[in-house]
């Protein structure tokens, strides 16, 4: 069994980094997603850095959209479990303050919303 980050999106996700191991997946639906996986973090994020890391990929990914969704789940890949998201959160990415908020329980899938906002 391997804990892994699913990364689904309303827009095309890019690359990223290298430093978090993205690994791009053509696009499937795991139950409890509301959009298509499109990559994979393997072994999980367990580190601050690794949180870090991922909320800037978040942030460069968004910066060119008005409005966008990211979905970031924290499940185990395993052949005896099924992939399913069993408990779901929402934040605006402007009211991410810390990166430690994308830090993830297993099962737990968080929709995190693009929306203009004033300051």
């Amino acid at each position: 069994m391997t804990s892994y980050y699913y990364l689904a999106s309303d827009e095309k996700l890019g690359c990223g980094n290298a430093s978090l191991e993205f690994v791009e997946t053509e696009p499937w639906m795991i139950p409890g997603f509301d959009y298509p996986v499109q990559r994979e973090i393997v072994n999980g994020i367990e580190k601050e850095w690794q949180l870090r890391e991922l909320l800037q990929y978040i942030r460069n990914y968004t910066a060119p959209y008005e409005v966008c969704t990211v979905q970031v789940a924290h499940l185990l890949n395993s052949n005896h479990v099924e992939l399913k998201v069993q408990r779901k959160s929402n934040l605006l990415l402007h009211e991410i303050v810390d990166p430690k908020q994308l830090m993830l329980q297993e099962g737990q899938l968080l929709t995190i919303s693009k929306v203009p906002h004033s300051n």
